[in-house]
């Protein structure tokens, strides 16, 4: 037997409308307040930007690795950067272990240092307190 396709689309159309906010309608009629109770009513504020932490913590890690891997070329100008490939791990062989753990470590370095520079600017961005 046969079937009839189906019309997807309905017979009826209804739009619903949502209801009218109540406090809307309350904002609407309420009263601008005057300049003297805005003052009086109105607490001082500033604006403070505050570092963002992880940002200063990943770029001091990533330049400290940068640095790392200078230092460890600079050190041993004579070794290639890259190892021949002969080892089990190819970049731990002889010097690239050398090198591995000079941009681990200075890279460990570099992220506290720019942590330590992301406090130093988060107690700057401060108030300073008044006595």
């Amino acid at each position: 037997m046969p079937t009839e396709p189906r019309d997807e689309t309905p017979d009826d159309l209804t739009v619903v409308v949502p209801p009218s906010d109540a406090a809307a309608d309350e904002d609407a009629e309420a009263p601008i307040p005057s300049e003297d109770e805005l003052e009086r009513t109105a607490t001082p504020a500033t604006v403070r930007r505050a570092p963002k932490f992880s940002a200063f913590i990943t770029f001091g890690a990533l330049g400290g690795m940068l640095v790392g891997l200078l230092l460890a070329v600079i050190i041993h100008p004579e070794t290639r950067l890259v190892a021949d490939g002969s080892g089990f791990i190819s970049f731990l062989d002889g010097e690239g272990a050398v090198r591995t753990v000079m941009v681990v470590a200075v890279g460990v370095v570099g992220g506290f240092v720019g942590g330590a520079l992301a406090v130093w600017a988060d107690r700057r961005s401060k108030a300073p307190r008044v006595r």
